[in-house]
């Protein structure tokens, strides 16, 4: 819509007793049709019918193509641990600088999603992969270095501008009743690429029984995997094209640069994502710590193995918190306090194990090959572990900050704002590891600040389905809803604002 178009006023968002509305202010233009996510929202009718192609389960299975061609494939790369290089501390190093730059494009990506769109916003993202693994193949060839931190950079830069697209997608995209299973759904997808990246990684590299780096045929296969990315970015719907079964339009407003900052830093000042904001910088701290005792101890063809099933941790863990959370035998603030605390307790138990395997491998010193035995049986099933509860905390997560607001741009800043400080623990750990540092400062250092975190994510948990203040970011302008006889005819009965 031009800018020279009238702005219809719309009513306030109304609040919920169990959630916190975010609505966010049209300009020049309609605003999106978002709905208050209240938890009667779980009941609304799925009778509408929907195209296919606009159907909000085939969005979540686009994004999930993209992601298996993209990032996924970097993942399959970084599941072998340093990238398959022979050696840690450089690939960590410039990992932890791909972080940084990935950190700040996650926090800014909404804003620039909100004037790019989604479509060339989402095929820009697919690029910085297929660099960065060219720069690691172009290392494990040749022994040049500075590529593969140009490449790392890159690579941050354009995996945070995605993580900005595919947080709103798969928060405000599906209907709230099929949330938890949509979230298992991306869970799968984005596992899918570590795991037959890491099959085919597996497949290329069975034979090498020694530690060192993988075969330069690894990389030509994943880099021509990660092509197709680009393509498959365009058959994304755009929000305002979505169609749900429950009636409830999506849209990307169109505001200017000074009203997108505004609402910008009334999301990311909001108290509730500075109190999630401690547990999201310690979520993915362990993956720099596992990444490097599988490249010291163990033989390339085990790291191999481990890139092809420790994914299956991931799809577990996404699926089973998934079918919990759509669980409407049990009440959203049930739902939300119990998924919290069993998985807090996994997660310090995991590091507790991973405390008493450090000091063996310490005292034993030893190269673990699958056939191993007692060493092989101690490590690798911690790994599994690892990255069954992670990926089941992660799932929780967006749920909760789907019960948060429903407006696609809300949401895009949200999220992002939370994965760039996720990625900003992710930088602070690859950088402890970017030398031959001691592992037990990760382990004290993850598990203090983690272990602070807690409460801090309890103070939003225990209002989701509960209660929930509408201060702050619940006060943002003017939000299009709908009623129900509204879902039913698709309509929107404009009025002034109180």
């Amino acid at each position: 819509m031009s800018t020279n178009e009238h702005t219809t006023t719309l009513p306030a968002a109304p609040a919920y007793d169990d959630v916190a509305v975010v609505p966010t202010a049209p300009a020049h233009g309609l605003a999106s049709a978002a709905v208050a996510p209240s938890v009667k929202d779980e009941h609304l009718p799925l009778n509408r019918k929907v195209h296919w192609y606009r159907s909000t389960i085939t969005q979540i299975l686009v994004i999930g193509g993209v992601f298996f061609c993209a990032p996924g494939m970097y993942n399959a790369l970084s599941g072998l641990g340093a990238g398959g290089l022979a050696t840690p501390y450089w690939a960590n190093a410039t990992a932890a600088a791909g972080y940084v730059f990935m950190a700040f494009m996650c926090i800014i990506g909404g804003i620039i999603v909100s004037k790019l769109g989604v479509r060339w916003s989402l095929l820009i993202s697919t690029t910085g992969d297929i660099i960065y693994a060219g720069t690691l193949y172009v290392n494990s060839k040749y022994g040049t270095n500075w590529p593969l931190m140009l490449g790392s950079i890159l690579s941050g830069c354009t995996d945070g501008l995605m993580y900005s697209i595919e947080g709103p997608i798969i928060t405000a995209y599906p209907e709230p009743a099929l949330r938890g299973r949509m979230l298992g759904l991306w869970v799968t997808l984005r596992n899918l690429a570590p795991i037959i990246g890491g099959a085919i990684i597996f497949g290329l590299n069975h034979s090498v029984s020694s530690t060192g780096a993988v075969s330069l045929e690894t990389y030509l296969v994943l880099i021509g995997i990660m092509c197709a990315g680009p393509f498959i970015s365009q058959l994304i719907s755009p929000p305002e094209k979505v169609q749900r079964k429950d009636g409830v339009k999506i849209e990307l407003r169109k505001t200017t640069l000074t009203e997108t900052l505004a609402e910008f830093w009334k999301v990311i000042s909001n108290k509730n994502m500075l109190l999630l904001a401690p547990l999201m910088f310690t979520s993915w701290f362990y993956g720099s710590y596992i990444g490097t005792l599988e490249t010291i101890y163990y033989t390339v063809r085990t790291r191999s193995l481990s890139a092809f099933l420790i994914p299956c941790g991931d799809v577990a863990g996404g699926f089973l918190v998934g079918a919990f959370l759509d669980n409407k035998k049990i009440s959203v603030a049930k739902r939300a306090r119990w998924s919290f605390g069993v998985l807090m307790i996994c997660n310090l138990a995991c590091w507790i194990w991973a405390a008493v395997i450090t000091k063996q491998l310490e005292d034993g010193n030893p190269m673990i090959d699958w056939t191993s035995g007692s060493w092989f049986g101690r490590t690798f099933p911690l790994f599994v572990l690892f990255d069954l509860v992670t990926m089941a905390t992660q799932t929780m997560l967006y749920w909760l900050i789907g019960h948060l607001s429903s407006d696609f741009m809300t949401l895009s800043f949200m999220t992002g704002f939370l994965r760039g400080v996720e990625c900003i623990g992710q930088a602070v750990a690859y950088g402890i590891k970017s030398s031959a540092s001691s592992d037990w400062i990760s382990i004290g250092f993850n598990i203090g600040f983690f272990v602070i975190s807690i409460p801090w994510a309890y103070l939003v948990v225990r209002k989701i389905g509960v209660e929930f203040n509408t201060d702050d970011i619940s006060k943002l302008p003017h939000v299009d809803t709908m009623s129900q006889s509204d879902v039913e005819t698709g309509s929107i009965d404009e009025k002034e604002k109180a």
